[in-house]
């Protein structure tokens, strides 16, 4: 796993998306603030100076290089702390704050770079124009990194956390996550990078991005929540925002639901399947798509749902190396209702080194554009409760097959490049009748078969 994120980093780094080249420790920024470097005695600024900062009203308290926030208000943070931390703590009776990064450059070497002890809510607004970042230990620490001992995140919350604006976030977690929030995590807005040697954004109880850019290079997982103790909580839910991930666990993995609604979402996972999870979607309970657009290439199963996987709208584009698509858990003895995958619109399309499609107990469509094809051991079709015309047929091929279902008249109806080999292929969509005959183009052969 050490070597994996090495290489995960490096990737990322050299792609640029981390913006700034290799990270030296305590460097500040080219300068660049959404309102310039501020005096030490301008009203609501935090100036942080090295080992040390400065705060010229009351509510906060600093000691060397640590800068606690004992009282709810709006702060804004400027400059560069090379070795200290940001505390939001505002005690018996938690209150609202306000933490703007306008400029700042905050590193810890030994624990978490910005820690909320107790808040009723902290939002993290990036100010516009400005180029942060957040670090906690260094590079060296992924040498020492064990997923059993580590703990901490580079940026720590306690209580629900809000990360907006228009600004942009550097979060480096060399000792375990980049971010964790033991409520409530909210994305809204602002360009988010985050590496880490476990986990890149981990809450307990739920995690909603609903606009910004965030980008993820992450050892493990990379989008998770991971409690279901409190009723409705566990889910993930993405409505809007462009969100990356590399990683080598799971891609997105909720603890209940996962909901995507909206957003543009792209996923590679690097992990062993042999050895870590390392799916692209993942849900403990239902998985429900609704709209966006999701590409996926996964070394484990693309998109899995323990309960319904229900797609009413979007794109899905999955490259998997199991399962394309898969519903309930393995094994036998699952009631009816459980391992359900439910198409009634949008569209799919799938290349698995499985199954294209697993569902445990039912798969149903009634809408949308589902091409898929893997390597099944035996056919696995749609429900004959299936409303919608559809094919399925055994036709062979290899990785990089451009794989086409055309009509009787030779017009091409939908076509994928396989990146794996496969021998069974599905179809279903508005455009067949139901007893007419079509042909699946695979490879150098074809085949033909009613829908």
């Amino acid at each position: 796993m050490k070597k994996l994120f090495a290489l995960l980093l490096a990737a990322a780094l050299l792609a640029g998306l981390a913006g700034c080249g290799d990270v030296v420790i305590g460097a500040a920024h080219d300068g660049s603030t959404g309102a310039g470097t501020a005096d030490s005695g301008e009203a609501g600024v935090i100036s942080l100076n090295g080992d040390s900062a400065r705060y010229p009203g009351g509510g906060v308290s600093v000691s060397g290089g640590v800068v606690t926030i004992a009282a709810p208000g709006e702060y804004i943070l400027r400059g560069t702390l090379s070795d200290g931390r940001i505390i939001v703590n505002t005690g018996e009776n938690p209150g609202d704050v306000i933490l703007t990064l306008d400029g700042a450059d905050i590193t810890c070497l030994t624990d978490s770079a910005i820690y909320v002890a107790q808040a009723r809510n902290v939002d993290l607004v990036l100010a516009p124009g400005s180029v942060n970042r957040v670090v906690s230990g260094t590079q060296a620490d992924l040498a020492a990194y064990d997923p059993l001992t580590a703990s901490g995140a580079a940026i720590y919350a306690e209580d629900d956390l809000d990360i907006k604006g228009e600004g942009s976030l550097e979060v480096y977690g060399y000792f375990n996550n980049g971010i964790t929030c033991k409520d409530d995590l909210d994305i809204k807005g602002g360009t988010l990078q985050v590496f880490a040697a476990n986990n890149g954004i981990r809450a307990s109880e739920s995690v909603s991005v609903t606009g910004g850019s965030v980008t993820v290079s992450a050892g493990n997982d990379g989008i998770k929540t991971t409690s279901a103790a409190k009723e409705g909580k566990g889910f993930v839910e993405i409505l809007g925002g462009t969100i990356e991930i590399d990683c080598g666990g799971d891609g997105i993995s909720a603890e209940t639901e996962l909901r995507i609604g909206g957003g543009e979402i792209t996923i590679r996972t690097q992990g062993d399947p042999e050895s870590v999870s390392c799916k692209g979607l993942k849900a403990k309970t239902d998985l429900i798509i609704s709209g966006g657009v999701i590409r996926i290439d996964a070394a484990d199963i693309g998109v899995k749902a323990e309960q319904t996987l229900s797609i009413t709208d979007g794109q899905l584009e999955v490259c998997a190396g199991e399962d394309g698509l898969r519903a309930g858990s393995g094994g036998t003895g699952f009631a009816a209702a459980v391992g359900r995958v439910e198409i009634s619109g949008g569209t799919v399309f799938v290349s698995a080194g499985d199954d294209p499609i697993d569902a445990r107990a039912e798969l149903l469509v009634t809408g949308g554009t589902v091409l898929a094809c893997g390597s099944s051991k035996t056919l696995k079709s749609f429900s004959a409760a299936s409303t919608q015309p559809f094919l399925a047929a055994a036709a062979r091929g290899t990785a990089g097959d451009r794989l086409r279902v055309t009509d009787e008249g030779g017009a091409e109806l939908a076509a994928l490049d396989a990146g794996h080999a496969y021998t069974t292929v599905l179809f279903s969509s508005p455009e067949l009748a139901a007893g007419a005959n079509y042909t699946i183009h695979a490879g150098s052969g074809s085949v033909t078969a009613a829908a």
